[in-house]
């Protein structure tokens, strides 16, 4: 089936293949958040950038997501702090709330029509969460003055949600969500309007660093750039195999079913937010423009995408909304993302700053890849503060490194799939 997302997008780019030799400041790999906003931002500072893209642009993660404009970091305040101490949890916090807002910046500097609108919850699978999701949100208030989010009873958690499935939790105003295809377009919109050169189905084959400048070869051409930026996040495949072990690709799925009448829309999210539930493998769910129920749920970490993606996600959904069961699925589709040990970014250069790379955003790309191409370009142009605060996270490599990394997550996942069974 075709995704949602492009049978809704608001136009078509349709760049060229890139053919023969360049010469250029910056070459960009990667044609989702992270390399979309580096070049716009790159370009307006007049720097000479190429994007390649090895499909279209944003046809991964950046096109394919629950669309969740979320602030702070993947994991919580709690667990940053109990890791890095609370300044270095701070900074990062306040990192997460810098890309959230700029998301809005982007959209509306931009005339982005991407169907922004506020509020995500977080609704609990399991009583015992409750206590918790209250103390972490008087935490919040307290200690980070952070005034946009909300502890919600069992019973107003059932009220946004519809579902009876669900406990008390927390819900943030200050998160939004929105048509992540249209987001990635836009910026991609703005970036070749300031100058940046983009080349779609130009996948780069491999890379040669030399003392003054990459050359980056791809299937019809080559280019030569002092700089090259790595923002392939799921779809890195063997590039560069520095980075194998740190960066894992994951298969993520949603669905889209046919448009639902006034009483159901009312019944399961009358106040039109979107919400990720806490179970590990998250459930993740909103209503399109066009009141269709965009529900994300399930992954695995095969090479290829699934082709039988609807009962992937209709089991989790009917668990969930056990009135929706057969309802008409008119969309589903799947996108790669990445995901770290710890599902923090990871930042880092290589080849004395030649090659700059930020990926693994760990389901969390919306904001955090799009401002990333911010702070890249920042490394690259200005002083890179933002940049080498990311930079020293700390980051593990996965169990078996990159040769055995797949089946120990898979091990992994399936413990984790477990508990949130029980």
């Amino acid at each position: 089936m075709q995704s949602y997302y492009q049978a809704t997008r608001n136009f078509d780019l349709d760049q060229p293949v890139l053919n023969g030799e360049h010469d250029v400041d910056v070459c960009i790999i990667g044609g989702g958040y992270t390399g979309l906003s580096s070049a716009l931002y790159l370009a307006n500072e007049g720097v000479n950038v190429v994007l390649i893209e090895s499909n279209k642009i944003a046809s991964g993660a950046s096109g394919a997501n629950g669309g969740q404009v979320s602030g702070g970091m993947r994991r919580d305040q709690f667990y940053l702090e109990k890791a890095l101490g609370f300044q270095k949890a701070k900074a990062l916090w306040c990192i997460g709330e810098e890309a959230k807002y700029h998301a809005k910046d982007l959209i509306d500097k931009y005339k982005i029509q991407c169907d922004y609108k506020k509020g995500i919850a977080h609704p609990n699978h399991k009583q015992r969460y409750c206590e918790e999701s209250k103390r972490y949100v008087d935490h919040m208030i307290n200690k980070y003055d952070y005034k946009d989010m909300v502890y919600l009873s069992d019973s107003e958690m059932r009220e946004v949600t519809g579902s009876d499935n669900y406990y008390g939790g927390s819900f943030d105003e200050g998160e939004a969500h929105c048509h992540p295809l249209n987001y990635a377009l836009g910026i991609a919109k703005a970036a070749i309007a300031a100058g940046a050169k983009v080349f779609e189905n130009t996948s780069a084959i491999d890379y040669k660093v030399h003392d003054s400048y990459v050359k980056v070869q791809t299937q019809n051409g080559t280019i030569k750039a002092d700089r090259v930026i790595l923002a392939c996040n799921g779809y890195l495949d063997n590039l560069e195999k520095r980075l194998t072990s740190k960066i894992l690709p994951m298969n993520n799925y949603i669905i889209a079913t046919k448009p639902l009448d006034d009483e159901t829309v009312q019944k399961i999210n009358p106040r039109d937010i979107a919400f990720a539930d806490s179970r590990f493998v998250i459930n993740y769910f909103r209503l399109s423009a066009d009141k269709r129920l965009l529900f994300g749920g399930g992954e695995n970490y095969s090479k290829n995408l699934s082709k039988n993606i609807v009962p992937i996600v209709t089991k989790p959904l009917e668990k969930i909304y056990p009135f929706l069961k057969d309802i008409k699925i008119d969309f589903a589709w799947g996108g790669k993302l990445a995901i770290t040990m710890n599902r923090l970014p990871f930042f880092t250069t290589l080849y004395n700053d030649k090659v700059i790379s930020a990926q693994g955003y760990s389901g969390q790309g919306v904001a955090l890849a799009s401002y990333s191409g911010k702070i890249v370009s920042e490394k690259i142009t200005g002083n890179g503060e933002t940049f080498d605060i990311m930079s020293k996270v700390p980051r593990q490599s996965f169990p078996g490194g990159r040769f055995l990394r797949n089946p120990s997550m898979k091990i992994g996942m399936l413990y984790y799939s477990l508990l949130d069974r029980i």
